[in-house]
């Protein structure tokens, strides 16, 4: 990996962006407690930033209220990558919070894969893509899906992860109520009847490796939960269905995506969200960077962030 060389003597900024689900199929409860899914994830431009600082121990400050260090992604991260490198240095991370937590945006996994990225080169590590994407499995679902970025379908409980053509651009509406949900309460309210083959998934990542998004295929089978247990969710969801070509739950929830074709309108939807006092923001899809490229662009850095 190239790009931020050798900054061991002062801070590190990175980008930490956000995902939304295209497609979310849930197959079958596992005997692990995790659940079958076949999903396709699309990274967007909506980021926090990561703060590396020098320092001899490895301390967070995660800007989480309630969070506690040890329980947090960005610090199993920085713990398994140092013990993966077999080093024995120190760092203080701090986040700069722009993606609300428990909003079905990938907030904490993102984070997760930036600090294995970021730190392999400030420690210089080495450790191969292959390698990083492996310790990002054993730490949760999503994180191995933030490794590649840009559009992979993933399986399993989300560990697999395989590449995909770029997703053709389009505006995107992020907006959530005031309420937050816990991913793991979703997961316990979704019924057995509710799961289904992953067929459409499959087929809307086979349509995007020859260049088409096809609304018809995207489906989120945890977003009938989701509303269950957060009916404010769907005063949103009616905003964005009412205003755009195609809108849906991202993840669990309690985010909600509207796609536009057309960055006027996604604008003017913005401003409803505004009007009446809910967390708006618009963004566009992050194409799939090189993993050469990652440390300058998609995890930017104190010179050249984005």
């Amino acid at each position: 990996m190239t790009g931020m060389g050798r900054r061991s003597e002062r801070e590190v900024r990175v980008r930490s962006y956000a995902k939304i689900n295209l497609g979310l199929e849930i197959t079958s409860r596992r005997d692990d407690g995790y659940h079958e899914l076949v999903s396709v994830m699309q990274a967007v431009n909506l980021a926090d930033t990561l703060i590396f600082i020098p320092a001899d121990e490895i301390s967070v400050d995660s800007g989480v209220a309630g969070l506690n260090q040890r329980d947090d992604l960005i610090w199993k991260a920085a713990t398994a990558l140092r013990e993966a490198a077999g080093v024995g240095h120190g760092i203080h991370i701090l986040s700069e919070k722009e993606l609300p937590s428990r909003a079905g945006l990938g907030g904490g996994s993102s984070n997760c894969a930036a600090t294995l990225v970021a730190l392999n080169e400030i420690w210089e590590a080495g450790l191969p893509v292959e390698k990083l994407a492996e310790i990002a499995a054993e730490l949760g679902s999503d994180p191995a899906f933030f490794m590649y970025g840009g559009t992979a379908l993933t399986r399993g409980r989300g560990e697999l992860v395989q590449p995909l053509p770029n997703t053709p651009p389009r505006w995107i509406v992020l907006a959530r109520p005031e309420e937050s949900l816990s991913t793991p309460a979703v997961y316990a309210e979704l019924r057995a009847d509710e799961h289904s083959d992953g067929a459409a998934t499959l087929a809307l990542a086979a349509g995007l490796t020859e260049g088409r998004l096809d609304y018809d295929l995207m489906h989120n089978n945890l977003a009938p939960a989701a509303l269950r247990l957060c009916p404010a969710m769907q005063g949103v969801l009616d905003v964005l269905q009412e205003s755009s070509d195609f809108a849906m739950v991202s993840g669990s929830g309690s985010a909600c995506f509207g796609l536009f074709a057309d960055r006027s309108a996604a604008l003017e939807t913005m401003e409803v969200f505004e009007g009446i006092g809910q967390w708006v923001r618009v963004s566009e899809f992050v194409p799939r960077q090189s993993v050469a490229d990652a440390a300058d662009h998609r995890y930017g850095n104190e010179e050249g962030g984005r």
